[in-house]
């Protein structure tokens, strides 16, 4: 046991060290003080850092506002009495909300709604509307002389967006801003009368910062000419830039844009005895504008020295050509009046090929298969009322999935809405055997992985002039939108005008009030499990 004087001799922390001997070691007054200030300067520190946390945090959740998702509604009708409608609708985003708007054009022959009056306009006149993809309310309205030619939107270079709708109706174009209906500019279309959709698109040829187009000119029901005017126009200011060029139309009845695989435009034309291309360097040069526009060198290997045609294939009865989205090398699906061909442009050779009847629709495109290359679905009519609707594999043309339904005209085209398991849920019209023909028209919604089943919701008989499906939002809410009333380009008189609605459903909606019709003898799905599957559904762009 230690005796007293080696306990006295221990530290005591509380009162300083104690020396050898005894002697304590307790720290000066000046090094206290300074002691002191360090730890005042750490807690000011201190405190000014969680200050300055505390105001990022306060600035962020109530200064900043935070991002506002577009509230929907789930269904919503936009009704015009006394009207007629043409087969167009187009969706953009108006108002700068992140969701999609819709634009439709009708013929008013209301004279109690003043629009066209409010312009001086003799009634009826045309009236191009965006509404509000979330609710159908009208954001603008733009009245304009008819009649009505054609109308296409997301023009670029037009409008506060950069982009806009280009009408040609009576003798003139008339630029429309998308974002608040405002004319852009207004003039004389006599140099493309006759001018056909869709626009030709340019970079800016003119150095006035906005993107230019170009406008061909021929007539598709009678194509017995040898050349066709190419009239080049500012996006801008609406006036003709270089001048016109004249392209080898030999029987061309109808043409489309394209970029191959490295990058370079050219036209397409369509003719009787085959598709055509020209490049759009070549045509902008040509009209003695300035481009940076390139050529593919095994293209033009294959053109005509003097016309600058290059024969991409020979077809007999040639119908329609159009662009397969969304492969790395760019593919054409080629519909002639007997078949339904893949053309490869790098090789310019036919991958597959399918026979087919009279189709009724433009065919649509959807993955269904899961192997990364769009499929087709098609409409065949083989008769009685009575389509054969296919869908052909993407990548070899086989037959994946068919089933007969009855249909009305106009048939409206199928869609397809693209899922985040990368396959499509495809939607189209008609009657199913058992339904009341005189009563009653059909939506459908196939689900690729359920495909035994088709879900059916009717609807009352309606004369659809258009329709179109899509997501309102990036990555969400997947709807359709119909259009219906009397068709404006039957020349509709003001006694014959009725009433116009523009309706929004969500897809969703619609499967819990349809009823399942059995495509297939196969039994393993039940109405409730494919119900279940739709729900589960998440849509990507």
């Amino acid at each position: 046991m230690a005796d007293a004087s080696e306990r006295g001799l221990e530290a005591e922390p509380l009162k300083g060290e104690v020396a050898e001997g005894g002697v304590s070691k307790e720290k000066s007054c000046t090094e206290k003080l300074g002691m002191s200030k360090l730890l005042s300067w750490r807690t000011a520190a201190f405190l000014f850092s969680l200050f300055l946390c505390l105001v990022v945090v306060f600035a962020f959740s109530f200064i900043l506002p935070c991002p506002v998702r577009p509230q929907y509604l789930s269904t919503w009708n936009h009704t015009l009495p006394d009207a007629a409608t043409y087969d167009f609708l187009a969706v953009e985003d108006a108002n700068e909300d992140k969701a999609l708007d819709v634009f439709f054009i009708y013929k008013d022959g209301e004279a109690s709604r003043n629009t066209c009056l409010s312009q001086n306009l003799s009634i009826p006149c045309l009236v191009l509307t965006a509404v509000d993809g979330t609710d159908g309310k009208t954001l603008w309205e733009r009245p304009l002389a008819a009649e009505l030619d054609w109308l296409e939107c997301g023009v670029k270079g037009l409008g506060l967006q950069r982009t806009g709708c280009l009408v040609a109706h009576a003798d003139n174009l008339t630029a429309i801003d998308k974002k608040t209906g405002e004319v852009r500019w207004q003039r004389s279309r006599s140099t493309v009368l006759n001018g056909n959709l869709p626009l030709i698109s340019f970079p800016d040829l003119n150095a006035d910062e906005a993107e230019d187009f170009a406008i061909l000119s021929y007539n598709p029901e009678a194509p017995s000419f040898t050349s066709i005017p190419l009239v080049f126009f500012s996006g801008k200011s609406g006036e003709q830039i270089g001048s016109a060029v004249s392209v080898d139309g030999n029987g061309v009845f109808g043409h489309q844009q394209f970029k191959t695989a490295s990058g370079a435009p050219y036209l397409l034309l369509l003719s009787k005895s085959g598709l055509y291309a020209v490049s759009l360097r070549r045509l902008a040069s040509l009209a003695g504008l300035e481009s940076a526009l390139k050529d593919e060198k095994s293209w033009e290997e294959k053109s005509d020295t003097h016309t600058g045609l290059i024969s991409l294939y020979q077809f007999d009865s040639l119908k329609r050509v159009m662009v397969v989205p969304a492969i790395s090398s760019p593919s054409l699906l080629v519909q002639t009046a007997s078949s339904v061909s893949l053309l490869n442009t790098d090789k310019l050779k036919i991958t597959w090929s399918t026979n087919t009847s009279a189709l009724l629709s433009v065919p649509t495109f959807g993955q269904f298969d899961k192997d990364g290359i769009p499929d087709i679905m098609i409409e065949e009519d083989i008769g009685n009322k009575t389509k054969r609707v296919l869908v052909l594999s993407g990548s070899s043309g086989v037959v994946l999935w068919e089933m007969n339904l009855l249909f009305w005209t106009p048939n409206p085209r199928p869609a397809s809405v693209l899922t985040l398991n990368t396959y499509s849920v495809f939607m189209l019209w008609g009657q199913s055997q058992g339904s009341q023909t005189n009563e009653m028209h059909s939506s459908f919604l196939l689900h690729p992985r359920n495909s035994q089943l088709l879900l059916e919701k009717r609807h009352p008989v309606q004369n659809i002039i258009s329709f179109k499906a899509m997501l309102l939002e990036r990555g969400r809410h997947a709807c359709y939108v119909v259009l219906t009333g009397p068709d404006g380009q039957q020349h509709v008189g003001p006694d014959e005008m009725e009433t116009v609605i523009l309706t929004k459903h969500k897809i969703k909606d619609d499967v819990s009030e349809s009823v399942a019709l059995r495509v297939s003898a196969d039994e393993s799905s039940t109405e409730e499990e494919v119900k279940q599957e739709f729900h589960r559904l998440r849509f990507s762009d």
